[in-house]
């Protein structure tokens, strides 16, 4: 009694060559993702066998069905909080990250009261903004359309804070976002710790704090230079008061509601427990150093 023929697909599961096994499976994973390649692939090797040939192509119509599904599922997982993922720095598809702007302004804000100001920054970023927050602050990730356009951004969101907070930013392009977030993220840090006024900074308005505290070990000295006036809450509130008068006695002395005698007095103390004195430009400095690096070791 002579068998019927063996179609393609059964000759090759009923062979014993393993190579052969091994050279259709090559070809399936190099049909990659791409459902036609694969129908196509699987039709040939069901030649002779219709029934087969059908399954073949509605199974390839169903597999790309569940790709594609799958594909916007993914992105939309992305894109829930894509700013935050460009912030930390995690991978994304490559169809994502082709739908950015080629250029980004890094706005990172801190709010006197998040929960009514989010919305007006919001507002005036503008179309195509991307908004998250990290640790306590607002990030924005805002388009840089042309020449001018992160100046009249900045305008905009420090005209937001009405006096009530601090910006700080940075400007990249869409593949060193996270070098711009944490850049403007460890300005706005020097920032508040140093007691500057509300407004908008970038790094070169803490071009010596920055340098300065970048370094560990520096940090650690600093630190330790204004460490004893924690045991003279005091001194330590009248240094901060003089620091944000930028450094004028009389201004000091009436946002503390004391005497200027007694502000001198405070800063001749002040200069015996750390060291320093705090009226010389050169104390001055190293206190006002020295208090933003024990704020970064918190």
């Amino acid at each position: 009694m002579t068998g019927r023929t063996l179609s393609p697909v059964e000759a090759l599961r009923s062979t014993p060559e393993e190579d052969r096994v091994a050279e259709f499976r090559a070809k399936v994973r190099a049909a990659g993702h791409e459902p036609d390649e694969l129908v196509e692939l699987l039709t040939q090797a069901a030649a002779g066998d219709p029934r087969l040939a059908a399954i073949v192509r509605a199974g390839g119509g169903l597999l790309k069905d569940f790709l594609d599904g799958y594909q916007q599922k993914t992105t939309a997982d992305v894109s829930r909080d894509l700013a935050g993922d460009l912030a930390d720095g995690h991978p994304l598809p490559a169809d994502v990250l082709e739908r950015l702007t080629p250029r980004y302004l890094i706005a990172v804000v801190r709010l006197a009261t998040p929960s009514h100001e989010v919305d007006k920054l919001r507002a005036v970023a503008g179309e195509g903004m991307l908004l998250t927050h990290r640790d306590g602050n607002v990030v924005l990730f805002i388009p840089a359309a042309g020449p001018g356009s992160g100046e009249r951004s900045v305008t905009r969101l420090t005209q937001c804070l009405g006096g009530r907070g601090w910006l700080a930013t940075a400007e990249r392009d869409r593949a060193r976002l996270v070098d711009g977030f944490n850049e403007a993220s460890y300005v706005l840090r020097l920032v508040v710790a140093g007691l500057r006024p509300s407004g908008a900074y970038t790094i070169s308005d803490v071009l010596v704090e920055y340098a300065v505290t970048l370094n560990e070990k520096v940090r650690t000295d600093l630190a330790a230079v204004i460490r004893p006036l924690q045991a003279h809450k005091v001194l330590l509130e009248t240094l901060a008061a003089f620091v944000d008068s930028d450094y004028s006695r009389n201004k000091a002395a009436r946002s503390l509601f004391i005497h200027r005698s007694t502000l001198d007095y405070r800063l001749r103390r002040i200069g015996e427990v750390t060291g320093c004195d705090p009226t010389s430009g050169r104390g001055a400095q190293m206190l006002t150093a020295a208090m933003i690096a024990e704020a970064l070791q918190g």
